[in-house]
């Protein structure tokens, strides 16, 4: 069940029909994901070691789904998280694994509610991509993230030029300087339409 719904998902352009997909598709997610190894968890804990974040750090994890990365962050001490997803179903997952201080249902794909330059840390993984969130969203992400604060995004590299991400990171030089660019990795090695991917940490200048 869960290859049609990967396919679908990143198919889908309406996202009034996105929220439908994810509705059904939240309470297998994240047993679908561990079954191909998704491996965003562990490159998250990668980028963290490499990097100095302090365990009192304020946290925006962007596009949190059912909160499956952000148990890395619980497992590592980090206690001041707010999550935000589009999907209600996707958040009510997230909330019953009590890692988040707050969770907020909006879309990335317009200026949320939040006050600007309060996080210590935006992540934004698995989000940035077809059919769910653009480039234009790499603008409200900085908006939300403190003076000398960090961006840690994840791009595939199917999109990462076609879709215009690799531009638009181009065109913000003036507002953030690259920290580090992991390794290519595989998202989810057990499924057959799996591809590269890497994580860019971008400081706010």
């Amino acid at each position: 069940m869960g290859e049609k719904w990967l396919k679908i998902v990143y198919q889908e352009k309406n996202s009034s029909r996105l929220k439908k997909h994810y509705r059904s598709w939240a309470k297998e997610y994240d047993n679908d994901l561990k079954e191909w190894g998704y491996t965003y968890p562990k490159q998250l804990k990668k980028i963290i070691d490499k990097i100095k974040i302090g365990r009192k750090s304020k946290i925006l994890d962007a596009g949190c789904g059912t909160g499956l990365v952000a148990q890395t962050l619980k497992d590592l001490k980090f206690n001041n998280i707010t999550g935000l997803d589009f999907s209600k179903d996707m958040l009510a997952i997230a909330k019953s694994k009590k890692i988040y201080r707050k969770l907020m249902c909006e879309s990335l794909n317009r200026k949320t509610s939040l006050r600007g330059n309060q996080f210590d840390v935006v992540l934004c993984t698995g989000v940035l991509t077809a059919g769910h969130v653009g480039p234009n969203a790499i603008k409200e992400l900085i908006r939300l993230t403190k003076k000398n604060g960090y961006l840690i995004l994840s791009v595939s590299e199917t999109v990462f030029k076609k879709l215009g991400f690799k531009k638009e990171l181009e065109l913000r030089q003036n507002e953030l300087r690259t920290k580090l660019i992991s390794n290519r990795f595989v998202a989810n090695p057990n499924h057959s339409h799996s591809a590269y991917s890497r994580m860019y940490v971008l400081t706010k200048i």
